[in-house]
């Protein structure tokens, strides 16, 4: 038998390489064919039959020292075991000690003497394969622990993204791209399990996906749960269903595939799995449904033939990472539905506050809702802005909603004001006009009483009625009678809440040394509170009355710092509604905050504050304004005096931001 002639291979995997010009007796060469090792002559590397062929190298010593230096052989030897993932043999003569180094090698997997023994070779030979083998297993192993550990990470992100997504839309995209990711799917469903009106379980197709490059289709449908359908079945028995071949489910089989997608789209629906999502519990919430696993994702399926030619079934792999998927959106889904419901705890419990609110003070009646309108609207308003300085400043859902709750609770400490002051229309407390007055017409009444009895008295002594004296004392009377119903005019007057001129202030000093006398002396028609309750500048609030009032912006943020925001995205509602009546230029309350100190959340809160006071038409204290005459105010009055932010003020002035709330809301 020739060197050169392969024979008989009982193991394709391994074989067993020699130079071309190594003489193989005939003995080790039925040997080796006997224990079915493979053998031939060849050079290196080997190209074999397969690409997973196990090659032992036999190479003798003086073979390898003609290489050269020692590292430049140890370096041969690993290539070999490295780079070709093959054993080598060496051949040397007995008791050559020279070659020790060379037997201590690692890379060294077997060492064989002459004259070569058959047994020998067979048992080295059988060694190398075992050890190829265990090196394989061992690669084989290691690739399918780091594949796992890949996927257990891909698992764990996937986790993670599902929990931090809050847009619902996003999060059921989501599920359907990981899980075709992971399962290599060309096509995927997501439907969800709910309660219809009538009370009865139905399936909403929720987002569907084909194609790499698919983000979803958003459908919506409602589909009737029963398990004539494969999600139905899936949803009803829990089971999980792999199958090869849409089109060929088993007549026995409870369920069928609706085949209208794909003659609609020309696209051929083939191996599938359906798994069931559930919660915490245990509960079916849903079901995933993959379609036509294909060797690499990004495969485009571009005719039927092609995915008849290169789609195959899915695997219990698959199906078990799926699963693990399907756990993860179960429980995703079912803490988005939770943290709804508890978003929805608390706008029903700020409307709650927002209506205690109004109903203690049924003056400003929906003026926190058109305040939150407005803010929002600013804030939306400014996202839009694409240059200058608002082209960095954006607000997303989040901090929208934040906006939105400081603006609607930002009046909130009013429920610690007094509740006459909510409604005090006049400067003057409620009942003491009328006891002023009173006051007053006792005076008249006593100033003519008087003048009554004087001129009864001279008629006593014979003094008639067209006498000078009788004249002077209804003349004197009258005058001092109408000077007092003049007063009370100004008293009315000034009881008004508007800026006090310069002579009604007269008038009313004017009034300070005037009595009147009740049952035992000489009273004051006005007394001191009184008297400053008039001389109020402006609006129709005292000093202490407005103190008290102005105390609702901390007593707000104090209410407000009670509920746990921290554990929301909305965690800075305290602040910005405790800065709403602050000013740029350090005038507004309760902090004196300045400039940077305050927000631009803040800022826009303010505007829209100062905007639906001067505008409403419910407050009992003035009338109100047009609106070109509020923003008129608001730029004069507020934004040139560095009150207000001038450029959001422009913003809300320019895209007419103030139409956001329904003229009808307001009336």
């Amino acid at each position: 038998m020739s060197a050169s002639q392969v024979t008989v291979n009982l193991d394709p995997w391994f074989c067993v390489v020699y130079p071309q010009d190594f003489v193989l007796p005939g003995s080790l060469s039925h040997a080796l064919d006997s224990a079915g090792i493979a053998h031939r002559a060849g050079a290196f590397p080997h190209v074999g039959d397969g690409a997973d062929l196990g090659v032992a190298y036999l190479v003798e010593a003086d073979r390898l020292a003609a290489l050269g230096s020692r590292k430049k052989i140890a370096h041969a030897l690993q290539l070999i075991e490295r780079e070709e993932g093959a054993a080598t043999i060496v051949v040397a003569d007995p008791g050559d000690t020279s070659v020790m180094w060379l037997a201590e090698n690692e890379h060294v997997s077997g060492w064989l003497v002459r004259p070569l023994d058959p047994v020998a070779v067979v048992a080295t030979a059988m060694a190398a394969r075992r050890m190829l083998k265990g090196r394989r297993e061992t690669e084989r192993m290691r690739k399918m622990a780091g594949a796992m550990t890949e996927e257990t990470d891909r698992l764990l992100s996937i986790g993670v993204a599902l929990s931090a997504e809050r847009n619902i839309s996003k999060l059921h995209e989501l599920i359907v791209r990981n899980a075709r990711e992971l399962t290599r799917a060309d096509g995927g469903s997501l439907f969800l399990l709910e309660k219809a009106d009538d009370g009865t379980d139905k399936l909403r197709f929720a987002v569907a996906q084909t194609g790499p490059d698919d983000a979803g289709t958003h459908l919506g449908a409602v589909l009737p749960l029963t398990r004539g359908s494969v999600a139905g079945y899936v949803a009803l028995s829990g089971e999980v269903v792999r199958i090869d071949d849409a089109y060929e489910i088993p007549e026995t089989s409870e369920y069928r595939f609706n085949q209208s997608f794909d003659k609609q789209n020309g696209y051929r629906s083939k191996s599938m799995m359906v798994v069931p999502m559930r919660d915490h519990d245990n509960a079916i919430v849903g079901v995933i449904q993959l379609i036509n696993r294909k060797p690499e994702f990004e495969l485009v399926l571009t005719s039927p033939s092609m995915t008849e030619e290169v789609v195959n079934p899915f695997t219990e792999r698959d199906e078990s990472v799926l699963l693990s998927l399907a756990s993860q959106a179960g429980v995703a889904l079912e803490n988005k539905a939770l943290l709804e419901s508890i978003q929805d705890l608390f706008e029903q419990f700020v409307r709650a506050s927002v209506k205690a609110i109004e109903v203690r003070d049924k003056s400003t009646q929906g003026h926190s809702s058109r305040v939150a309108e407005l803010t929002v609207a600013q804030a939306i308003a400014a996202n839009a802005v694409e240059a200058g300085r608002f082209a960095d400043l954006h607000f997303n859902d989040d901090a929208l909603r934040e906006m939105r709750y400081a603006a609607l609770l930002h009046d909130f400490g009013k429920v610690a004001v007094p509740e006459y002051i909510f409604g005090k229309a006049k400067k003057l407390p409620d009942g003491k006009l009328d006891a002023i007055r009173l006051r007053f017409l006792l005076a008249i009444n006593q100033i003519e009483t008087l003048a009554a009895r004087r001129k009864f008295e001279l008629l006593q002594v014979g003094v008639s009625l067209e006498d000078r004296r009788m004249v002077e004392i209804e003349a004197d009377a009258a005058a001092r009678s109408g000077e007092l119903q003049a007063l009370l005019t100004t008293v009315e007057s000034a009881n008004e809440p508007r800026v006090v001129a310069a002579e009604i202030g007269a008038l009313l000093d004017s009034i300070l040394g005037k009595t009147y006398r009740d049952v035992e002396d000489e009273r004051p028609l006005l007394d001191t509170a009184e008297f400053e309750f008039l001389r109020i500048p402006r609006g129709s609030l005292s000093n202490d009355e407005r103190q008290k009032m102005e105390q609702h912006v901390t007593q707000s943020f104090y209410f407000l710092r009670e509920i746990p925001w921290a554990k929301t995205p909305w965690r800075n509602v305290p602040d910005l509604a405790y800065g709403h009546h602050e000013h740029l230029d350090g005038t507004g309350y309760p902090r004196g905050l300045k400039d940077t100190e305050i927000a631009p959340q803040v800022r826009m809160l303010t505007i829209a504050d100062v905007y639906d006071a001067l505008t409403a038409k419910d407050r009992p204290y003035k009338a109100a304004m047009p609106i070109d005459r509020a923003l008129d105010i608001l730029v004069k009055e507020f934004a040139q005096r560095g009150k207000v932010d001038s450029e959001l003020l422009d913003l809300f002035i320019a895209r007419k931001v103030y139409e956001a709330i329904d003229v009808g809301q307001k009336a």
